[in-house]
């Protein structure tokens, strides 16, 4: 009798998703499938003990709801693809001591060919980016009929509740204590309320209502709320009284110039190494201490800039970035300072505001502080120390109230014993410290890393790729990466370059990388071991004797090349930590498979 194949056939899937009941997955952080049902599997195409270990991303393709599913947002009636079919799909996070541990994703059925969901946040949060700030912001989105389907925890820690007593109810049912939500009034009319005051939950709130449309229809609404409190705005209005200058700003800078695009959420990696830095990150976002970043080149100094910047209280301000290495040294003082009208020959005319007066209220990002030259450094420290400048050509001082962080991949201290930077200066700077580690030192980030970048390489390039080959992916873990993060995004890049199917292949990446892993006589001896392996089992013992001896031999061979470390073992044969515990436990016990 022939064994039955792990694949559900379309009719098995098609009865899931039409008449079957809905499937239930157990998610860890990682969105590996730590458990599922029958039906779960069904509609996912497999059976469920072939689907345990795997990323659910692997799987489906989730698009933005993947990042959202991680930080613990909730979720109704929302599609996910699998084998070019969409699940309609309710999520809901597992929170433990404030932290996200998992989660609960019901499949619910599958949609017809011709059916769109109404309120689809895939196409949403794609359109809605430029005014969604999902980590920072309260944001709310119900269907046509008022229904919540999306709600973040910023949102629900207004109304002193969580995520999951709000979502799938109507708007006035979930807002106790508070005015009539406006959002029904809002997708009648059609007409955006932008910066309103309303009370939600006993406090008065700055909010914005948006419509949502689709094929020329309203099919639901968004609520934001920019200010938790009314009482933030009056204190920045103070401020911003205090500095008159800051109107001319309007006019001179770039919104390109002085925003900040990311946040803690861009820096990818679940690294231990990782996963702490980015917890002292937001830790030290909500000071306004200077702060120093550390690191190699390419190991996204800038990244975590803004980072600091986006989690920080001076986030609606301006980020302005300044390379030290990169402006000529006779114009880095009127680059910094600004310059009065007639300081010099060729000055605009009405002079010009220095970074440091653009950056007023906000945050100045000051990369490769190391190469600031020495007369320049002791401008610096009047600045950091007395919070004014003087633009060159004279004038009045100015006083400034800027955030400063500072980015060298320099020996700051070894350059201070040299004389070449002010030993002043470098403690007005490191106040605090946060050292970014290399890409080897966190080898385990470089797969997150990979399916992120060839995510972003599929939508600027119009192409399907799925994955790395395992020749590939072998190449990759085994280089050493000397330029970090950055040499790692140009790999992937130029292999889109040459990629013509679903994966990369060893021969699309860059002839450095390719050399380095070029077939040896061991690799050689090592197939032909193989080769004599199999053919001393087969048959002498079933198949399933065969498969479980050699799968315990890869794990064996994985922990001792990762020299017992776990979570390295688990990257190296692409299964999740706790599958791997779970094999490791199955062997030791003597389990039957």
């Amino acid at each position: 009798m022939e064994q039955a194949t792990e694949i559900a056939g379309p009719a098995a899937v098609k009865a899931a998703g039409e008449g079957g009941s809905s499937g239930i997955l157990h998610l860890d952080p990682q969105l590996c499938i730590v458990s599922l049902d029958e039906a779960a599997g069904t509609l996912l195409g497999a059976e469920p003990h072939a689907l345990l270990g795997r990323r659910l991303d692997e799987i489906a393709d989730l698009a933005d709801l993947g990042a959202y599913m991680k930080s613990g947002t909730v979720f109704n009636g929302q599609p996910i693809e699998v084998n070019g079919r969409r699940i309609l799909c309710d999520y809901l996070p597992t929170v433990e001591s404030d932290q996200v541990v998992g989660g609960v994703l019901s499949l619910q059925r599958v949609l017809p060919e011709a059916h769109d969901c109404e309120v689809d946040l895939k196409e949403l949060l794609q359109s809605a980016g430029a005014y969604l700030d999902l980590n920072y912001d309260g944001i709310v989105i119900c269907d046509r009929a008022g229904v919540i389907v999306m709600v973040n925890q910023a949102f629900a820690d207004l109304l002193d509740t969580t995520p999951h007593a709000i979502i799938g109810k109507h708007l006035n049912e979930a807002y106790l204590n508070s005015q009539p939500s406006r959002l029904p009034g809002v997708m009648e009319t059609e007409t955006p309320q932008v910066g309103i005051t309303h009370y939600i939950n006993g406090k008065q709130v700055y909010a914005s209502l948006y419509p949502i449309h689709k094929n020329g229809n309203v099919v639901g609404g968004i609520g934001k709320i920019l200010f938790k409190d009314i009482r933030e705005i009056t204190l920045i209005a103070n401020r911003l009284q205090t500095a008159p200058e800051t109107r001319a700003l309007a006019g001179s800078v770039t919104r390109k110039e002085t925003s900040s695009r990311y946040d803690v959420n861009s820096i990818v990696g679940q690294s231990k190494k990782i996963l702490d830095l980015k917890e002292s990150l937001l830790r030290v976002a909500g000071k306004n201490s200077n702060v120093l970043l550390l690191g190699e080149s390419g190991t996204g100094k800038e990244l975590f800039a803004h980072a600091i910047h986006a989690a920080s209280n001076r986030r609606y301000a301006q980020f302005v970035k300044v390379n030290c290495a990169a402006i000529p040294e006779h114009l880095l003082e009127s680059e910094l300072f600004g310059y009065s009208e007639g300081a010099f020959t060729g000055a605009r005319k009405g002079g010009q505001l220095g970074k440091f007066e653009q950056a007023h209220l906000g945050t100045i990002f000051l990369d490769e502080i190391g190469d600031m030259p020495l007369y320049m450094q002791a401008k610096m420290l009047r600045v950091l120390q007395e919070r004014e400048l003087t633009p060159l050509g004279g004038g009045a001082p100015k006083m400034v109230d800027v955030r400063v962080v500072a980015a060298t991949n320099c020996n700051l201290e070894h350059l201070v014993r040299e004389g070449k930077f002010r030993q002043d200066l470098y403690y007005r700077l490191k106040v605090v410290t946060l050292s970014i580690p290399s890409l080897r030192e966190r080898k385990e980030d470089i797969r997150p890393l990979v399916m992120n970048f060839i995510h972003q390489f599929n939508e600027e390039f119009g192409l399907e790729v799925q994955a790395l080959s395992l020749e590939a992916r072998e190449v990759i873990m085994r280089y050493d990466w000397p330029g970090n993060v950055r040499e790692l995004r140009n790999v992937i890049e130029s292999a889109f370059n040459l990629v013509t199917g679903p994966l990369i292949l060893r021969d699309h990446l860059p002839d450095q990388l390719a050399r380095m892993h070029d077939s040896s006589a061991a690799e050689a001896s090592a197939a032909q071991d193989i080769g004599g392996y199999i053919h001393q089992r087969l048959g002498a013992m079933p198949l399933s004797e065969i498969v479980d001896e050699f799968e315990q031999l890869l794990l064996e061979t994985a922990l001792q090349v990762s020299k017992g470390n776990k979570l390295q073992a688990a990257d190296l044969l692409g299964i999740s930590r706790q599958w791997l515990y779970k094999k490791l436990h199955k062997y030791e016990s003597g389990e039957d498979s």
